[in-house]
This record gives C-alpha cells, sequence and structure tokens, in this order.
C-alpha cells in the first residue's frame, strides 16, 4: 500500500512537473511556428545566408576598405602639398602699413621723408594673393616605415577578416548540425513514448484481467508520463539549437521549417578524415601554421610593430624640408599687383622634447615584444586544436561501429522481451529497463555520428582549409 501511493504521489509530481513544461514549450512553439512553416533549409544555403547578412562579417570587409584608405594617405605623404590663400588687410599700424606699401611697390618719397606720415599712416588697404609649395625631403624615415607598417597593417586585416569568414562558417555548420541532431533526438524520444503509452494499456488491461500487479501498472504510467517529459525537453533543446541557428543567420528558423541534412558532408566525412589523419598530426600543424589566416595575421602584425619601432626612431634624427612661395599684392582685385618669389630650405632637428621621443620608442618595442608573445600563444593554441579536432574525430569514427553493433542488440532484445511481456512472462522493471538502453543506444549513435562530422569540420577550420567552397557544403 506504502508503495502504491508513493508511486502515485510522484506520478502526480510528474503531472504537475509535465504541465508546467508544456506550458512553456508551448508558447515557444507558438512563437516559432509562427515563421519558417514548410520551408526547406539546406546547409550550403545556411551559409550563404549568413555570408551574406552577417553584420560582424560586413563589419570586417569594411575594415579592409579602411585600412586600405589608411594605406593611400600614408602613400599621399610622399607627394607635395600645394596651398593657396587671398588676404584682406586694412590697417594704420605703422609697421603694417609700410610693409604693404613697399609689398605693393607704391612707396612715395614724401612719405620716407616725412617722419610724421610714417609714424601716423592713413588706413591702407591691400589684397595679398599666396601659393605656397612645401615638401619634406627627409623626416628621419618616418614616411618609410609608416608606409611599409600600413602596408602590413592592409595584409594583416585581410588574413584577420578571412579567418573570422572561416570561423562564421564553422560556427553555422556546427549550429546546423545541433539543430539537426535535435530534431533526430525529437524523433527518436517521440518513438520511445510512443512504445511506453502502448506499454502502458497493455499493463492496464493485464492489472485490470489481474494478471499484474497495480504497482507495475502504476510503474508504466510513470514512465509513460517521464517519456513525455523527456519529449518536451528534447522539443526544448531543438528550439534552442533554432534560434541559435537564427542568430547567426539574422532570421527566425521556426520549428516547422524543415533542416535538410547535409548529404555531401555525410558520405564524405570519413573519407575526409581518412585523408587527413593520414597527413600525420605534424604535418597537419605544418599546415596550420602556414595556410591559417589569424597566423598570418599575427605574423603581419608582428611586421608593423617592427616598422613602428623603426618609425618612432625618426624623432630623433633631422629633419629637411624645401618651401617656396608665390606672393602677389595689389590695392583692389581688379589688376595685378606686384609679385614676389620665396625659396626657403630647413633643417631641423629637435635634441629635446622632454621624454616624447623616447617613451614613443620604449612603447613601439614593446608592442613588437607582445606580438611575438601572441604568435608563440597561439603556436601553442594550434597544436591543440588540431590535437583535439583529430582525436575526437577519429574516436567518433570508432565509435560508430561499435554504436551500429549496440543498437542492432539492444533493439533485438527489446523485441524480444516486449514480445515476452505482452504475454505475461516478462516483469515491467525489465521491460523499461531494456527500453531505456535501447533508446540510450540510438541516442549514442546519432550524436556519434553528428560528431564525426562536426569534428571534421573542426579539424579543416584548425588547419585553416575551411571553405565555403568545398563539395562537403555543395
Amino acid at each position: 500500500m506504502n508503495t502504491v501511493m508513493k508511486v502515485g504521489a510522484g506520478s502526480r509530481w510528474i503531472r504537475e512537473m509535465k504541465a508546467g513544461l508544456l506550458g512553456t514549450v508551448s508558447g515557444f512553439f507558438v512563437l516559432c511556428l509562427s515563421s519558417g512553416a514548410g520551408q526547406a533549409l539546406t546547409l550550403g544555403q545556411a551559409l550563404d545566408q549568413a555570408l551574406d547578412g552577417n553584420p560582424r562579417w560586413k563589419s570586417d570587409q569594411l575594415r579592409e576598405h579602411l585600412r586600405q584608405s589608411e594605406r593611400i594617405r600614408v602613400l599621399g605623404s610622399y607627394l607635395p602639398s600645394l596651398a593657396i590663400s587671398e588676404t584682406y588687410i586694412n590697417t594704420n599700424n605703422p609697421l603694417t602699413a609700410f610693409g604693404i606699401l613697399l609689398n605693393e611697390g607704391i612707396v612715395q618719397t614724401s612719405t620716407l621723408s616725412s617722419v610724421n606720415a610714417l609714424d601716423n599712416p592713413s588706413y591702407t588697404q591691400t589684397f595679398g594673393f599666396a601659393a605656397t609649395v612645401s615638401e619634406t625631403i627627409y623626416g628621419g624615415g618616418e614616411r618609410f616605415y609608416g608606409l611599409q607598417a600600413s602596408r602590413h597593417r592592409e595584409r594583416e586585416t585581410h588574413e584577420d577578416a578571412q579567418w573570422k569568414r572561416q570561423t562564421l562558417i564553422s560556427r553555422v555548420t556546427r549550429s546546423f548540425l545541433d539543430a539537426i541532431l535535435a530534431d533526430q533526438e525529437i524523433h527518436v524520444i517521440d518513438m520511445e513514448r510512443q512504445a511506453a503509452e502502448s506499454d502502458w494499456q497493455t499493463a492496464r488491461n493485464q492489472w485490470k484481467e489481474g494478471r499484474l500487479l497495480k504497482a507495475d501498472y502504476l510503474r508504466t504510467k510513470v514512465h509513460a508520463v517521464h517519456m513525455e517529459i523527456e519529449l518536451l525537453d528534447a522539443r526544448r533543446r531543438g528550439m534552442l539549437a533554432r534560434l541559435g541557428l537564427s542568430r547567426l543567420l539574422g532570421r527566425k528558423i521556426g520549428a516547422g521549417a524543415r533542416l535538410l541534412a547535409p548529404s555531401a558532408l555525410e558520405s564524405s566525412s570519413a573519407t575526409l578524415l581518412s585523408e587527413l589523419s593520414g597527413k600525420g598530426e605534424e604535418a597537419l600543424l605544418s599546415q596550420a601554421i602556414s595556410t591559417r589566416p589569424d597566423y598570418r595575421a599575427v605574423e603581419e602584425e608582428i611586421q608593423v610593430r617592427d616598422r613602428q619601432v623603426y618609425q618612432a626612431l625618426s624623432g630623433f634624427l633631422p629633419h629637411v624640408s624645401a618651401q617656396g612661395i608665390y606672393n602677389e599684392y595689389n590695392q583692389g582685385l581688379s589688376a595685378w599687383g606686384k609679385q614676389s618669389y620665396t625659396a626657403l630650405g630647413q633643417v631641423s632637428w629637435n635634441l629635446f622634447n622632454g621624454f616624447g621621443d623616447t617613451e614613443n620608442r620604449r612603447q613601439a618595442r614593446l608592442r613588437l615584444r607582445m606580438a611575438v608573445y601572441r604568435k608563440e600563444d597561439l603556436t601553442r593554441a594550434l597544436r591543440y586544436e588540431v590535437s583535439k579536432s583529430l582525436a575526437t574525430a577519429l574516436i567518433a569514427e570508432k565509435s560508430l561501429a561499435a554504436d551500429a553493433e549496440r543498437v542492432a542488440q539492444s533493439e533485438e532484445a527489446l523485441r524480444i522481451i516486449r514480445a515476452r511481456y505482452q504475454v505475461g512472462l516478462e516483469p515491467v522493471p525489465r521491460l523499461m529497463r531494456a527500453e531505456a538502453r535501447f533508446r540510450q543506444a540510438r541516442l549514442m549513435s546519432l550524436r556519434d555520428r553528428y560528431r564525426m562530422d562536426e569534428s571534421v569540420v573542426d579539424l579543416l577550420w584548425a588547419t585553416g582549409t575551411l571553405s565555403r567552397k568545398l563539395p562537403i557544403f555543395q
């Protein structure tokens, strides 16, 4: 009696949990079903949508244009600068007024002979036109190393953008496979739920006929309710997987949208894994070092920092510049005035400016060392990522053969036990254990299948060879 009461109390608790989960998950499914119903989406289409509409990827593409513009700007510093100006002056300042008269070429003898006229000039006006051409002949290497740094920075940005593109492809592929796996887990658990309900009906009939204890009948009922809860939980995971995919694609992937399994990836993953593993781990690491865009980006950053060290040295060196000036002054704008030409050459050497130049060079050296350390850290990360992806893929491949045998054995055992149970030859606990073993075997087989596919994609990503143009994405 106590056993029956405990089972009944557990059954009520499960029903309450089931009702709560049903309300929560149903609300999410109403939202998900509002978009994407009846549509079919392939992995290739998902990758195209992500690459075409992902805002972060678009931002990275704009950064490439920004770096290109910066290089052109630095290249323009080699060209001379030309400036023109038109100035109007109206003054009775003695020095300025006399200078205006000199520039206009209209100084009179009477003005020079009269001190009062020099000290108290009338208002004097002029229009002055100037054209100035300036050129830095030598700037201590600042322009030269600045241009080299901008070129390496442009290449660094390009490599970084390519790496983010590969990372986006990897994330979309993983998210897509997770969503498909969640759908297939829902299918497996739903089949088990239907089988549990059928066992429950069989147990009820046997209990009414007096061939089964009520406690065993209640066990089958609790198990059926438990499978419904598992189904709700699987649907929740599927909904979250689709929301994650929606986040990458920029549009809602509803529960009614069909996701087509990537047959090209599934059929060629074993062959591709055999080809990659045949090269050996060290060869894959060497390939990653030579082809991964993020590694090349770090190498370009080191070159940028190295050039900036030399660029900072320009503050300690002399600068040589030249300037040519053309002037014209006249009392009005209607006629040509007096013209003059000036040529200037200047050598400047900033011997001391506090600690500005010293600290700039010190900071440049520190940034160079930081970039070298990042390269060293990335080299270690490459080795770990390649080893992890390769080991995971090989383990999953070996597990698939064992999974197939395990599924076949557990399915046959469940078939025999269910047949014996229906005629009263097997107890309820043994039936439920057989169902659990069969369900776990099928779920494990599914997860190993997709873990292998994901690991192959991860291995391509780790070696820097992941591309939308690969046949596995067609």
